[in-house]
């Protein structure tokens, strides 16, 4: 377990809330290191919402990307 793991966490939380409404969250990393995040619809990735994160950011990146996808879902 590494220091920054509270991002799965959240990223657990967060997609449990999401749920009922079709979307989901995922991390994901590339060969380059980097991390990218994309929003999924129905088991479909449907946007890549960010890319080329450093893992130290990733607390912020799933948050904000979990309100995006919220507001999105209540259009």
């Amino acid at each position: 377990m590494n220091r920054y793991n509270d991002w799965e966490n959240l990223l657990r939380i967060f997609n449990e809330d999401l749920e009922k409404t079709g979307y989901s969250i995922d991390i994901v990393q590339p060969e380059d290191g980097f991390y990218n995040c994309e929003i999924w619809k129905d088991g479909k990735r449907v946007e890549v919402y960010a890319e080329n994160y450093f893992e130290d950011e990733l607390s912020d990146l799933v948050h904000d990307a979990f309100h995006y996808v919220f507001s999105k879902s209540r259009a």
